[in-house]
């Protein structure tokens, strides 16, 4: 092998050499600037992305206070509609309420009539039978035969007896409050 032979083979040694170096180096700034572009797009999908989350909050955050103004609305009507539905079905009850006192207080009073007649009527049969039972001692005491009396006519006291008194006049009765009536059922 002669010296052309090995300065031809050093020469193309050489330039393979020089040609790989130069295309280690394109390569290696291939991936510099492919890393370089990973590295802004990452930092440009980040702020992005930030962006979006930031727009998105907005919007939920309208969108929550228009929800809550919505409910805030229906929340007002349905307490309008309740009030008037309560007012609907109140005022016939409160009417039939009132009918029930009325009623209850003209049986009241026609239970407290009744109750002063019948007083009244004892206290003229006690007297009767005071008047009764004077006229048969009376009879008794004397050896003699009692007569039998004969009945008065009603209302009229009995023949000697005492005027009847005049019955005590009862206590009015109060009627009971009409919350005290309905908690008693």
């Amino acid at each position: 092998m002669g010296f052309s032979t090995v300065l031809i083979i050093s020469l193309a040694a050489g330039v393979i050499l020089i040609v790989g170096g130069g295309l280690m180096m394109y390569m290696g700034n291939l991936v510099k600037s492919a890393y370089e572009i990973k590295v802004q797009i990452n930092t440009e999908v980040e702020e992005r992305l930030g962006k979006m989350g930031e727009d998105l909050d907005k919007k939920s955050r309208w969108i929550k206070r228009d929800l809550l103004e919505e409910i805030e609305k229906i929340k007002a009507n349905m307490h309008a509609e309740n009030a008037a539905k309560v007012g609907e079905l109140l005022t016939p009850l409160l009417a039939r309420i009132e009918t029930l006192e009325a009623a209850l207080k003209n049986e009241r009073a026609d239970w407290n009539k009744a109750v002063e007649s019948d007083r009244a009527m004892l206290t003229n049969l006690d007297n009767r039978v005071k008047a009764l039972t004077k006229q048969i001692k009376g009879g008794d005491a004397t050896g003699e035969p009692a007569a039998k009396p004969t009945p008065p006519a009603a209302g009229a006291p009995a023949a000697g007896a005492a005027p009847a008194p005049a019955p005590a006049p009862a206590k009015p009765a109060t009627a009971a409050p009409v919350s005290q009536t309905l908690q008693e059922f």
